[in-house]
Formats: structure tokens, sequence, C-alpha cells
């Protein structure tokens, strides 16, 4: 009976989680629901809460890689990790963004005394959801910038390349919660 890979070997061939879908269905319901939208939101901080990893692997795998030759340098792992980052971060906004724009207008749809997405809430509860999406976003932007100050500790020498790039870096460095372009 083979054991569990252990050493250097097994810190490669860990799994990392794996990324957040790329089509996800969203519903009023899902904002609506605080519990679903946080697990939903923790899902796709996953790459966050695991870059200072992620990044210190990569680095050893580079080193064991010169010490025999054929290492490719840094930059291409900080571009690659960037990009991943960058992603994330576009993931959870566009949710967070979508769950506000959903309750603001269905608050606004009962204030003007339409038909709403959650005709079964009450105002005071809907603000209460609103607030607690508020503080989701600011959040977002302090995990945001936790991540660029360990991305810039591991990758001192990157900069980003293209403009997507350059707006999320400088939204991330001024803590500033919002959205940053596609990726």
């Amino acid at each position: 009976m083979a054991g569990p890979p252990f050493g250097t070997a097994s810190a490669y061939a860990d799994a990392f989680p794996a990324p957040p879908p790329k089509t996800l269905t969203l519903g009023a319901e899902t904002c609506f629901n605080l519990t679903v939208f946080r697990d939903l939101v923790r899902q796709y901080r996953k790459l966050d809460d695991q870059v200072v990893t992620r990044l210190n692997r990569a680095q050893a795998q580079l080193r064991d890689e010169a010490r025999v030759g054929k290492g490719s340098g840094n930059e291409g792992m900080c571009a690659q990790m960037w990009g991943e980052v960058m992603a994330g971060w576009a993931h959870r906004q566009t949710l967070i963004t979508y769950c506000q724009n959903t309750v603001e207008s269905s608050a606004a749809a009962k204030h003007a005394g339409e038909s709403a997405p959650a005709p079964h809430r009450g105002a005071l509860e809907e603000q209460r959801i609103a607030e607690q999406l508020g503080s989701e976003a600011m959040i977002e932007a302090i995990i945001r910038k936790r991540t660029l100050d360990v991305f810039r500790q591991r990758c001192p020498f990157f900069a980003p390349t293209t403009d997507a790039g350059r707006v999320w870096w400088e939204l991330a460095d001024g803590g500033r919660p919002g959205a940053g372009p596609s990726v």
C-alpha cells in the first residue's frame, strides 16, 4: 500500500479549490437570502484566502526549476497569478453589484407601489439587507487591499500591463469598494 505523497512533489501536486463556476444563474432570492449570498461569496474568496500559499509554492517551484536549469523566471508566475486574482475579484464584484441593484430596485418598486421581486418582505427588512450588502462591498475592498499587499511582497517588480489590470490594481491599492472592468 503506497503512502500519501510527501515533500516538494506533494506540495506541487496539492490541489487548490476549484475556481468558482464561470456561469452562475442568480435570482433575486439569492440576494435576499443573506446566508446563501455569503456562502456564495465565501466560495469566490478562496483564491484570496490562499494567495500566500499559492505564491510560496509557485516560487519554490521556480527555485527548484532554476536549480536544474529550466526555470522561466518570476514574471510569468506573477502575471498568471495576477490574472487569476483579477478574475476572482471581477466575479465577486459582479455578484455583489447584482445583488445591491436587485435589492435597491425592489425597495424602489415597493416605495412606488409597484410589484417587486420580493413582495413578501417589508421595507425595513430590505433596508437591512441593503446595509448588509453594503458591508459586504466594504469587506470586499479590504480583502482586495490585503491580497494586493501580499502579492506585492511576493512579486515586488510586477506591474500590470493591461488597462483592466491597472484599474483593478489602483482600486485595490486605494482600498476602495467598487467595480473594476470585466476580465
